[in-house]
């Protein structure tokens, strides 16, 4: 497109978007979850609440067509974008050319991606059927984490992830013993193209420098798994179970740890989940411990 039309350019105009996407020759694939956002009013405040600085790192995953990616490289940021659907790269350069310089594009899958280095921030409309996978690789497997994550996501799901404590699930203790969440907003299902099924929100999640946790996560969500395998039921019938231990073995350590010996796993705490860690899976620490000394 010629310079002069760059800046009235608008991919959230419906019908500039659907003249953009037929002149590329773009099917939206619901394998990749592509549902294209068309709301000018949504876009600014997803771009107003990654509160980004010129010369930031933005990694964003599901570019599409760039009609987020726009925004990010207008605001002056460097993106590495992660789209899967080689097809759709092409409308990706054509929209984004005047920043080209400033825009690295992987075409991979995003559990494949490795995170930038550098410091930076995660925003994207991401695919909503990856979205545990998603937050589970940038905040818990990743060495460098994102220091903020803006994404557009279920509603259902935000609401479950930012929620009361007492209303606590696995995602929502996984992401808030890394991260502070709060849901900024609601986006109609007709603000996009195709509309999806359900509503979409926008969750902010501000990362904490250290997390929760002093103790390796890869055992920690064992455990969380393990008492969140029966959230209707009381907590502790799920450890007999899935630990083999007798209800005196339990009793006893919700007494010392101060948990109701009858509450359900969305009552505990992080540092009590912490706790039950160390204690039901204590000789994993003394393996742990011992293979160190052995290296040493």
């Amino acid at each position: 497109m010629p310079h002069s039309e760059e800046k009235s350019f608008d991919l959230t105009d419906p019908k500039t978007l659907r003249n953009f996407l037929k002149l590329h020759k773009i099917w939206t694939k619901k394998k990749f979850g592509q549902n294209f956002l068309q709301c000018r009013e949504s876009l600014e405040k997803i771009i107003e609440l990654g509160d980004l600085q010129k010369g930031e790192t933005v990694v964003e995953v599901g570019p599409g067509h760039g009609v987020l990616t726009r925004e990010l490289l207008q605001k002056g940021a460097t993106v590495h974008a992660v789209e899967i659907d080689s097809e759709v790269l092409p409308a990706l350069s054509a929209s984004t050319r005047q920043w080209k310089e400033n825009l690295t594009v992987d075409n991979c899958h995003v559990l494949d991606f490795q995170p930038p280095k550098e410091k930076y921030k995660f925003i994207a409309n991401i695919p909503y059927h990856l979205t545990s996978p998603i937050l589970r690789k940038f905040l818990i497997d990743s060495d460098n984490k994102p220091t903020r994550i803006v994404i557009l996501v279920q509603k259902e799901v935000a609401e479950k992830i930012a929620c009361k404590p007492e209303k606590d699930s696995l995602l929502s203790v996984m992401v808030k013993t890394f991260g502070k969440p709060s849901y900024a907003l609601t986006v109609t299902a007709e603000k996009f193209f195709p509309p999806p099924k359900v509503d979409s929100a926008v969750l902010v999640i501000d990362t904490f420098e250290k997390p929760l946790i002093n103790i390796p996560a890869k055992i920690y969500f064992e455990m969380l798994f393990i008492g969140f395998s029966s959230p209707r039921k009381k907590l502790k019938n799920a450890l007999m179970k899935r630990l083999l231990l007798t209800k005196t073995e339990v009793d006893s350590v919700f007494n010392t740890l101060g948990i109701d010996p009858n509450c359900r796993a969305q009552n505990v705490t992080i540092p009590q989940w912490e706790a039950m860690t160390k204690i039901f899976f204590k000789e994993y620490f003394q393996n742990t411990t011992n293979t160190i000394q052995e290296k040493k």
